[in-house]
């Protein structure tokens, strides 16, 4: 785990994305009933993982004969002074606000691009669910079932999109792929 100053520093970027992203409600929500804890990651990456209130105190009563690693919700990840968010902090505010925002629906072969660690085309961009700026984190949502399925960057605004799709550069990349849930299939290595 790391430095409690640390934790206050993801707890203020992860809200301030919440409440971006979600409104105040849910940041609220996840403030009250949940505690962030931070785990040094792979190359820089910390995972901020939230937990509920009460398992968290279980963790802190056993934490000198438990060595925690992981568990709860994946929030995201600090990665060069920026909150980066998760595919499962997505699903689970969808799962328990029925809210989706910050966020590029993907068609079918969209989705199966994206899973293939590629950026998500214009040809593929179903709709895009506001607040989105260019070079801000977005989720990449299936079209078929609702699920975020990664993390890419926005490439372009949406004045931009609408410029892209009237000069028909429909091949144009516009979510930079940032995270998959693909890449636990192509990196095999990691279940050997």
């Amino acid at each position: 785990m790391v430095r409690s100053r640390l934790v206050s520093d993801a707890w203020t970027l992860l809200r301030d994305f919440i409440k971006e992203c979600f409104g105040e409600e849910v940041s609220s929500y996840l403030e009250k009933e949940f505690t962030a804890l931070l785990f040094s990651s792979f190359r820089g990456w910390t995972r901020i993982m939230l937990y509920p209130n009460p398992m968290h105190e279980m963790i802190l009563k056993n934490s000198r004969v438990l060595r925690v690693v992981g568990g709860g919700v994946l929030a995201g990840w600090l990665w060069g002074g920026k909150f980066v968010p998760s595919p499962h902090l997505y699903n689970f505010i969808y799962d328990t606000y029925q809210k989706m925002a910050c966020a590029a629906i993907a068609m079918p072969q969209g989705v199966k691009a994206f899973l293939y660690g590629n950026d998500l085309l214009l040809a593929s961009l179903k709709k895009i669910l506001p607040p989105v700026r260019k070079e801000r984190y977005v989720a990449v949502i299936d079209s078929e079932d609702f699920k975020a399925i990664g993390i890419g960057v926005m490439l372009y605004d949406e004045d931009e999109i609408r410029k892209l799709v009237r000069k028909g550069q429909m091949l144009s990349a516009v979510v930079k792929n940032v995270f998959d849930l693909g890449i636990h299939v192509r990196n095999e290595k990691f279940f050997i």
